[in-house]
């Protein structure tokens, strides 16, 4: 770029640092914008110089004006800062912050009134008449309600204990039920018990019966066995020749002495009417012995009674 132009970048630079609006943006802003443009570091604080230098000979009193060496990070110059001037204000001013101010008092009164005088106000007799009203109708629902509750819990209470008497008496009447059964099979063993011993008392006791059956008919067999040969002994004593009388029949009468003693006596020819035989030995009574139920029976003959 030739010197004329570098010329013309640094008046346009003094110029852009002159300028007011210019002047409120930050000095980084500015730096940046020039180094946008093209200008370098050095040019930048010579047109940093020269604005500073025509700002104070404008003002009527010269401000020295302090340069720093602009660094490679192209950080802020600072440089004597501008003193504020105080403003007057005018009527203008004053009309604009009174509207305002009442603006903002009108709208603080409003929202005041609408949101907050309603809570600080007191209720009136109305409200509070309806206020007891309204708790009024609570209060009665509420007591209409526990009745109902109340009436509910009684009916209940007298189904429960209905329930309750009716299970005291079915466990009654099962206790009751439990104790007959028991009772029944005490019984019942005792009774099967007692049947148990009779018959063990019966089949210990059948055996002696049958022997004692067998010893006395054997006795008695033997004693007609004697009888029968002591009477054939008498007929054969008698002989063949002698006559014998009309036959006479046998008449049981009293019991006569025993054949074996006649044989030992006097002879038979001696005797003039026939002896008649003695009896036949009675038979032994039948032995009885207890059935089951504790009655007697007759016990069974013994097979050599035959």
């Amino acid at each position: 770029m030739s010197t004329s132009d570098r010329q013309e970048l640094m008046h346009n630079a003094v110029a852009f640092l002159s300028d007011p609006k210019a002047q409120a943006s930050p000095l980084a802003q500015r730096i940046q914008f020039l180094e946008a443009k093209g200008l370098t570091a050095p040019e930048i604080e010579e047109a940093l110089r020269q604005a500073a230098m025509t700002q104070n000979a404008t003002r009527a009193a010269p401000q020295p004006y302090l340069s720093t060496p602009y660094g490679p990070a192209y950080g802020p110059v600072p440089y004597a800062p501008v003193p504020n001037q105080t403003q007057q204000w005018d009527w203008r001013d004053y009309f604009i912050t009174a509207v305002v101010s009442g603006t903002f008092a009108y709208g603080a009164v409003a929202l005041f009134k609408k949101y907050v005088a309603p809570h600080l106000k007191p209720p009136s007799a109305t409200a509070y008449e309806e206020d007891k009203d309204a708790l009024t109708a609570q209060f009665d629902a509420a007591e209409a309600l526990l009745k109902e509750i109340q009436a509910e819990t009684a009916a209940v209470r007298a189904a429960v204990e209905e329930q309750n008497d009716k299970v005291v008496k079915v466990t009654e009447d099962v206790e009751n039920a439990v104790k007959d059964m028991r009772d029944s099979e005490a019984r019942t063993r005792d009774e099967m018990r007692e049947i148990r011993e009779e018959v063990n008392a019966v089949r210990e006791l059948l055996p002696k019966m049958i022997e004692k059956n067998k010893e006395s008919q054997n006795q008695s067999l033997a004693e007609l066995q004697q009888e029968l040969k002591s009477l054939k002994a008498l007929l054969l004593s008698r002989g063949p020749g002698v006559s014998t009388g009309p036959s006479t029949p046998i008449l049981p009468g009293k019991p006569s002495i025993p054949a074996w003693q006649l044989a030992s006596g006097p002879p038979a020819s001696s005797i003039s009417t026939p002896s008649t035989p003695p009896p036949l030995p009675s038979s032994p009574a039948p032995s009885t012995i207890p059935n089951e139920k504790g009655k007697e029976t007759a016990a069974p003959e013994s097979a050599d009674s035959s």
